[in-house]
């Protein structure tokens, strides 16, 4: 398989180089606070033919992350196209899908029970995929250890291990005894604290073997890159190691509200704190677990910290509202693109020689300070997972997906449950002549969102994680709640 990434070596470089360069722009001072609409948005009621499209759309997504599996340990594959390795970050998605599969009627409760157990006794009592407690980006698809693959890295990450802890707490409240028990161990061991960085304590990207081998026990060294920007990914690490019940592994609070906010806005529409280079996922990832509508502005000052108070809730609204106008005012350029077409996040897609590669987008406002659109290729799952905080716009969206078909009548993006497929494709393009809708699906694109669009029907993922005495225990030393 080839792989297509819109930034080359040497703007990966760049790109890094960046972020790190990024903790020198001056913040703005500006609140972001919640508005007469993010509230509108939690009340929104979703009519019978929503329900239906949406019950059609998390089946598919569920079925991928309960089907797609290793034997005997059922961790789901990274995507249906590269069968080599399992992503923990997608075991993450693949554990909070569970109770929903339970409660929703796709499975019985014992079987998202057994389920779990196989999952978690997997990989929780190995050593071989973990490095001070944190879980390696990939692992055996059979076994949940240490690949022997060559091309997948071998790192222990610390943003893949936060995606896999924040599933886990999700299925530790729902089922307690055995499951709770192994995710304690998963919680404890992992060592937050010896992952910072100096000298404001921000985390490490993760440690890796100096020879890029496959041995954890090889010397090896912390990624010199850091978590320091306040987007999806960096937020849920920092709050996972706030919340860490073992005090010697746990970061303190300031680490947190010291993540640079940086406002910016798209002409006369709302600022608001944005990520390095500004994929829809940047803005959700974070709020498929934590429960941000539920808290209002926070406050860094109360932890020394100058910085804007912001509504994380409004803050993404923000993001989505934005990033959906760019697309619209870009569809004279694309045509995949329009007022019902939107959503660029990392996805799968075509390359021109038909082989499927990777695509990984940046949409201003950003940090970055410039666009890549990537040829206009739509990818479902991030218009899906807005949900949260655009429910009317983000159906609308999923609709049009779900039925857009090409001159014959075929579906481009929709690929039907009964036939084998898992609902909406990873992405589609409109501007290709030949396979506009790309064959191929991806743990972290389908897990976030079948977690988003629950979220905004039930709260049932934000419930169950927000019980978990570890997000308990972070919302107290962050005092997000009065």
């Amino acid at each position: 398989m080839h792989t297509k990434r819109c930034l080359t070596n040497p703007q990966w470089i760049v790109f890094f180089l960046g972020m790190m360069l990024s903790s020198k722009m001056a913040f703005a001072q500006e609140d972001v606070l919640r508005s007469k609409e993010a509230t509108e948005a939690l009340t929104h009621e979703f009519s019978t033919d929503d329900e239906i499209l949406l019950d059609e759309i998390q089946r598919g997504c569920f079925q991928f992350l309960w089907e797609e599996v290793g034997d005997p340990v059922p961790l789901v594959m990274d995507r249906l196209t590269d069968d080599r390795v399992s992503s923990l970050a997608g075991v993450g998605f693949q554990l909070s899908a569970i109770p929903i599969g339970v409660e929703r009627g796709w499975i019985t409760r014992q079987e998202g029970l057994d389920y779990s157990l196989a999952i978690l006794k997997g990989i929780v009592p190995r050593n071989d995929n973990k490095k001070f407690g944190i879980y390696l980006h990939y692992v055996d698809l059979n076994n949940g250890g240490m690949h022997q693959e060559q091309g997948p890295q071998v790192q222990a990450s610390t943003v893949d291990h936060a995606l896999l802890q924040a599933g886990a707490m999700t299925v530790a409240s729902y089922f307690g005894g055995e499951v709770a028990e192994l995710v304690d161990q998963m919680v404890s061991q992992a060592n937050w604290k010896i992952y910072e960085t100096k000298p404001e304590g921000f985390i490490s990207f993760g440690w890796r073997p100096d020879d890029e081998g496959h041995d954890l026990e090889t010397p090896g060294e912390f990624r010199p890159w850091n978590w320091h920007d306040a987007s999806a990914e960096e937020q849920l690490v920092t709050f996972l190691a706030v919340g860490s019940p073992v005090a010697e592994h746990a970061v303190p609070p300031e680490v947190y509200y010291r993540l640079h906010r940086v406002l910016k806005s798209h002409k006369e529409m709302p600022p608001y704190a944005v990520s390095w280079a500004g994929p829809l996922f940047t803005y959700f990832f974070n709020h498929c677990w934590i429960d941000y509508r539920s808290f209002g502005a926070d406050n860094p000052a109360q932890f020394g910290v100058d910085q804007s108070r912001i509504d994380w809730f409004e803050n993404s609204r923000r993001a989505m509202l934005t990033h959906r106008q760019r697309c619209i005012e870009k569809a004279d350029e694309f045509k995949t693109f329009g007022p019902d077409s939107w959503g660029l996040s990392p996805a799968a897609d075509v390359n021109p020689d038909g082989t499927i590669g990777y695509i990984v987008q940046s949409v201003q406002p950003n940090l970055e300070e410039r666009d890549n659109f990537c040829g206009g290729t739509v990818t479902p799952y991030a218009a899906g997972s807005a949900i949260m905080f655009v429910p009317d716009l983000a159906v609308e969206a999923l609709r049009h997906f779900r039925n857009l078909k090409d001159t014959d009548g075929k579906h481009i993006v929709w690929r039907d449950i009964d036939e084998g497929g898992y609902g909406l494709l990873d992405s589609f393009n409109l501007d290709r002549t030949e396979q506009q809708g790309t064959p191929d699906y991806i743990s972290i694109d389908e897990g976030p969102m079948l977690l988003a669009i629950e979220n905004a029907r039930t709260g049932l993922v934000w419930k169950l994680f927000m019980q978990h005495p570890s997000a308990q225990l972070a919302v107290e030393r962050l005092k997000l709640k009065e």
